[in-house]
């Protein structure tokens, strides 16, 4: 079956305009207009709490089907990520889920120094779609929690920890794109899991985006 990519989240498209992603050496240009069609940039720690998991329902049917009583009525949303680890890599942090805020200067994505973000908008660990998760690859003291990321190789694991269970997937497709490419976050019908971080060549306006496919189901394993 064909995979098709479907366009931008809601949320995302609120805060894709100034943003680049996990760069704090990069002056970051603000406008009081609501951003759009760019890669967001997370600059300060995260203080968003993460929302608890709603289901949602299906479309209407126009008559209900024999034993549908017994059915789930509702998909329900699976609960986001907690921490993400490559090992290969000595990766191995706590991962916070984020959303975009506006203050007086305009939008941005404020990312923490010492964890991962998941971008709230896009998909879960389980969901179908695109899960988006960012770190910083390096900070004023310092490497950042992706500073290895830029060892990484095709064929590497990626284990994903959520209140549902562990997430195992494998690199399928290692890229550089700019910071103006907004196409690494657009949603998928298809699980996907895309991590991105800064290539620290002193500009800063180039991202290193990492996808990866999901190897087997969820296991229910605490991180």
């Amino acid at each position: 079956m064909e995979r098709r990519a479907r366009g931008p989240v809601p949320l995302l498209v609120a805060a894709l305009a100034l943003l680049a992603v996990a760069c704090v050496r990069v002056e970051i240009q603000r406008t009081t207009a609501e951003p759009e069609h760019t890669v967001p940039t997370p600059v300060r720690r995260a203080t968003v709490s993460t929302p608890p998991a709603e289901p949602v329902a299906p479309p209407r049917r126009s008559a209900p089907e024999a034993g549908s009583a017994s059915r789930a009525l509702f998909r329900l949303r699976m609960p986001p990520a907690t921490a993400i680890a490559i090992t290969r890599l000595g990766i191995d942090v706590p991962v916070v889920e984020v959303a975009s805020v506006k203050d007086e200067r305009g939008w941005y994505w404020p990312v923490p120094r010492e964890a991962a973000a998941h971008l709230a908008g896009t998909a879960n660990p389980g969901e179908p779609g695109n899960i988006a998760i960012t770190g910083h690859v390096d900070t004023e003291q310092g490497p950042g929690v992706f500073w290895r990321l830029l060892e990484v190789k095709p064929g590497d694991e990626v284990t994903v920890w959520s209140a549902a269970g562990t997430f195992v997937y494998r690199v399928t497709e290692i890229q550089v794109v700019p910071e103006s490419d907004r196409s690494v976050l657009r949603q998928t019908d298809y699980e996907v899991l895309t991590l991105v971080t800064c290539i620290p060549d002193g500009r800063y306006d180039r991202r290193l985006v990492v996808r990866a496919e999901p190897v087997r189901p969820a296991v229910a394993q605490q991180h």
